[in-house]
């Protein structure tokens, strides 16, 4: 049992898919009209900006009932009397999130989103203060880490999947600076632990309800995959971590190594991205070697700032310019032609799609572009289409 009805999800998903495809000219307005039929709006709907005054008051009413329940409660009892009131009122805002989201059909309206992050800040809180001696962040972390992936799951929230990877790369760092071998060893397990993310996130299946949980994901894992190896950042936190103070960060051992890395990772990216016709992976390769240029000029570069600037823009305007208009017609699957915002996921629910198919077999199919034999990927994951 889930926080939000799956099969509900799917089918809104899907209505946004085709709401696209239609004005791409790829659905008319009377299958659009069917499928809307098919598929009525389960959740509410409501203005972003209203979503996030809701954001900001709920959590204003929140820590307010709080610290009512604890005055109440607690009686000034110090923290470890605070801890366990802030474990109570977790699990009550639990199940009050729960009531509140079936009784009012929300997702994602503001007032749901504030209750899902308060739930594991007052259970991870009332924990930690439990302990007679706060423990250290790699503790805290390691804390942290199993009620955050229990809340994603539940929850399929995006904002707890960046908590719980500053958790684990947090208290991955923490605890590695403490030994030597950690600090050597610190990029190649940062590396390691990213690429074993985004293979997870790879191999998961790819259901609506954590779509984006696993989108962001592998964008996470991948930059910081590029960044755990770029020269720049081993040097400088190097350098950092050393004790005394230096007018210039020393050298790094394997410094080839690291050059090579710092290149090589945006280049298989590029590689990626082209084979797969994947928007993340070019981004990310284009980003990557920015960075790795940036990097070069930093220990290198001669020439000022100012005219450094002025001549990277002119290239790549020009770059722009000409990639523009080479990719009018398309060109080995890349177009410059613009589809409108690109599909976040696709409902790959059997049932869903079946009567999907039967909603759009009953009209009459358009003499243009026919769809459906592919198979998509969120926001550039790397599926085919």
């Amino acid at each position: 049992m889930k926080l939000y009805n799956e099969t509900h999800i799917e089918e809104r998903d899907l209505v946004r898919q085709v709401e696209q495809w239609q004005t791409q000219g790829l659905v008319t307005p009377e299958q659009l009209a069917a499928v809307r039929a098919a598929y009525p709006r389960r959740f509410k709907m409501t203005n972003p900006f209203i979503d996030i005054g809701l954001f900001l008051f709920t959590i204003i009413a929140a820590m307010s009932a709080f610290g009512l329940v604890y005055v109440l409660l607690s009686g000034g009892s110090g923290e470890t009397g605070l801890g366990a009131v802030a474990i109570v009122f977790g699990i009550g805002l639990f199940f009050f999130t729960r009531s509140t989201v079936a009784s009012g059909n929300l997702c994602r309206n503001g007032i749901d989103n504030a209750l899902v992050l308060l739930v594991p800040l007052f259970l991870i809180g009332g924990l930690i203060l439990l302990f007679p001696v706060t423990p250290p962040f790699w503790a805290c972390c390691l804390i942290a880490l199993p009620i955050l992936l229990a809340m994603i799951w539940y929850t399929g929230d995006t904002i707890l999947t960046y908590f719980a990877l500053f958790a684990l790369y947090g208290g991955l760092f923490h605890r590695l600076i403490d030994y030597g071998w950690g600090k050597q060893l610190m990029p190649f397990i940062f590396m390691a632990v990213s690429v074993g993310l985004y293979l997870l996130a790879d191999r998961l299946p790819n259901r609506a309800y954590y779509a984006d949980v696993l989108s962001q994901l592998r964008w996470a894992s991948l930059v910081v995959l590029a960044a755990a190896g770029n020269y720049y950042v081993v040097r400088e936190l190097n350098g950092l971590l050393l004790e005394g103070h230096y007018a210039v960060t020393p050298e790094i051992s394997l410094r080839g190594l690291f050059w090579g890395i710092t290149f090589g990772i945006p280049l298989a990216y590029a590689v990626l991205g082209f084979r797969r016709k994947s928007r993340m992976f070019v981004i990310l390769a284009v980003l990557g070697l920015a960075a790795a240029l940036v990097t070069v000029r930093h220990y290198y570069g001669t020439w000022p700032l100012s005219v450094a600037l002025a001549i990277d823009g002119t290239v790549l305007i020009g770059l722009a310019v000409l990639g523009i208009r080479w990719l009018r017609a398309p060109r080995h699957g890349f177009s410059d032609t613009d589809d409108g915002e690109a599909p976040l996921l696709v409902v790959r629910h059997a049932g869903t799609l079946t009567t999907l198919q039967g909603t759009v077999n009953a009209q009459q199919h358009p003499t243009g572009p026919r769809f459906g034999g592919g198979d998509f990927g969120g926001g550039g994951s790397g599926e085919q289409y």
